[in-house]
């Protein structure tokens, strides 16, 4: 599910400039970054447990765009996720 800034903020009840920036100021990161760490984070796991391929794993965690999940990735854990697989 896609989640805006607009819609995070009516959610929580305040304005999406004032959650951005209490967000990043309380977490040290942006929303955007903290849902790619969160995404990431459970890709590797995704790609640990060895059930699916790149391509599954990258729509399981969101990604329409397998070039936009491996930019995200490398950039979350410095390897593209086919050398991270080879490495579990």
């Amino acid at each position: 599910t896609e989640f805006s800034l607009a819609y995070l903020a009516k959610a929580v009840g305040c304005s999406p400039g004032y959650l951005s920036r209490t967000f990043s100021a309380q977490e040290g990161v942006t929303i955007r970054e903290y849902v790619r760490k969160l995404r990431i984070s459970r890709a590797a796991e995704i790609l640990t447990a060895g059930n699916l391929n790149i391509s599954e794993t990258a729509l399981e965690v969101g990604y329409k765009s397998l070039s936009h999940f491996s930019k995200a990735f490398l950039t979350e854990k410095g390897v593209l996720p086919s050398e991270f697989r080879k490495r579990v």
